[in-house]
């Protein structure tokens, strides 16, 4: 005997639909940025009612940051492949898949938006502290060891690295995004060992 329906007349809830509207709504953010995000844009791309949208976010603001942290959010466990140099590429490298995959876009537009809009300034100082941190860890560590020279100027290195990946998505076609992303291990080797040459 089927049991009654606890809520009563009603159709369930779509499973598939926040998904739908998190990968619209990362599209449209990537495409237009704050200024051209709204949940009536996002309800057109996604193919669902405003109504359906509004029943799980209250406004625009809770809608694009629960976006970015389900679509984005990187939260890295301190790698320890038992050297400073794999550690390192290991990290970068899924920097460089983020950058160069389908939330890509959005990443980066968070990059520059983050700082300027105060809505999003909060999401994008978490997005920042969940990848530098490790590779903070990861710099100290390797000093302590023995991997890395005493004095190794943790910031310079780690803005070497991460700039060289960021030139390297801006610099791509988004045709060529798909290949960057396939040959990510290798680029990230390139830059570490160029890098960590110049240490001593």
């Amino acid at each position: 005997m089927s049991q009654p329906n606890p809520t009563g007349a009603g159709r369930p809830r779509d499973p598939s639909l926040d998904e739908r509207v998190y990968v619209a709504a990362s599209r449209l953010y990537a495409q237009s940025g704050w200024a051209g995000f709204s949940i009536e844009a996002v309800a057109r791309e996604a193919r669902v009612g405003k109504s359906s949208i509004y029943l799980r976010w209250p406004d625009t603001t809770a809608l694009l940051l629960d976006t970015l942290k389900t679509r984005i959010n990187m939260p890295y466990d301190d790698t320890d492949t038992g050297s400073a140099r794999g550690d390192l590429i290991v990290l970068l490298g899924r920097v460089l898949r983020a950058l160069a995959g389908e939330n890509g876009d959005a990443i980066l537009r968070l990059s520059s938006e983050g700082r300027l809009v105060p809505e999003l300034a909060d999401r994008w100082q978490e997005f920042l502290t969940a990848n530098v941190t490790p590779m903070r860890r990861i710099v100290r560590r390797g000093i302590t060891r023995g991997d890395l020279p005493e004095g190794t100027n943790v910031n310079l290195l780690l803005d070497t690295l991460f700039g060289g990946v960021l030139m390297r998505c801006l610099m791509t076609p988004p045709s060529g995004m798909p290949a960057l992303a396939k040959k990510a291990d290798k680029y990230c080797q390139s830059l570490v060992d160029l890098s960590l040459a110049n240490l001593g």
